[in-house]
């Protein structure tokens, strides 16, 4: 992701570099900085800018100003305004350019870093929506294509998927729904890609790594039944039981029997 900031004042431009984690925010790729609009246009007319971190009065072309010629140019830029004066004139037609947020200035650091993060966060979604909707239209995409620049490849989620199940998979409560939400995609999507790249749904191969795990507790013999079904993310034995029945094709304790050390 790649920010701009437009400002006149050069120490609140300075103070914001050097005083807020832009990475932790999610601005991964370059940041630029323009005392004028003047400037900012020419950054805009050389750079990709994702976002515009940009302040409305300033000496000649205001931030106004500056985001109208951008949507008259087709430019689809998300910007963050920051202003002195709380107009409500100014919000109007702020709002009415497509700003994604205003903030009053002077602002905290925490407060400019929270509404970055936010925009950013927003921005990955839509991006990764149009990934989403090229993937599943069946359009082809060329290996330097916005599928590669702004989103992940099909296996590259699918890994990310598996690598998030392993870390969290003694959690009774883990949802496809909140694997999706770490990602910041729609489940359904995600759903999708996973099984058309692995075979099977999210849910399943969930249950099956939880078996896998069960399996080898079980031949490990250090815990009972119970404390393997506990241990896998089961508080209801009687479920665990079924699942690794349909899956084994007997029971747990049939399978420590025969397995167990």
């Amino acid at each position: 992701m790649n920010l701009l900031i437009v400002d006149d004042e050069i120490v609140a431009v300075k103070g914001m570099m050097e005083g807020i984690d832009w990475k932790e925010c999610g601005v991964d790729g370059s940041i630029w900085t323009a005392y004028n609009a003047e400037r900012a246009i020419r950054v805009l007319n050389t750079q990709q800018v994702d976002l515009m971190l940009c302040d409305i009065e300033m000496p000649g072309a205001s931030g106004l100003d500056l985001l109208r010629a951008v949507r008259k140019a087709d430019g689809d830029m998300a910007c963050i305004f920051l202003t002195c004066h709380a107009s409500f004139a100014y919000a109007q037609e702020a709002i009415s350019l497509g700003c994604m947020d205003y903030i009053l200035k002077p602002a905290p650091y925490e407060l400019i870093a929270e509404k970055v993060k936010k925009a950013c966060m927003d921005l990955q979604k839509k991006k990764r929506a149009q990934v989403q909707e090229k993937y599943f239209s069946g359009q082809p995409e060329e290996p330097d294509g916005e599928a590669r620049r702004n989103g992940k490849s099909p296996k590259e989620l699918t890994r990310q998927v598996e690598e998030y199940i392993q870390r969290h998979l003694r959690e009774s409560e883990l949802l496809v729904s909140d694997i999706a939400d770490n990602m910041y995609l729609n489940k359904d999507y995600l759903n999708r890609v996973f099984k058309k790249e692995r075979g099977i749904s999210i849910s399943q191969y969930l249950i099956q790594e939880r078996m896998k795990l069960a399996a080898a507790l079980l031949e490990d013999g250090k815990s009972n039944v119970n404390t393997v079904a506990e241990q896998v993310g089961y508080h209801n034995y009687p479920y665990f039981a079924s699942s690794f029945k349909r899956y084994y094709h007997c029971t747990p304790s049939q399978y420590q029997k025969e397995h167990g050390q």
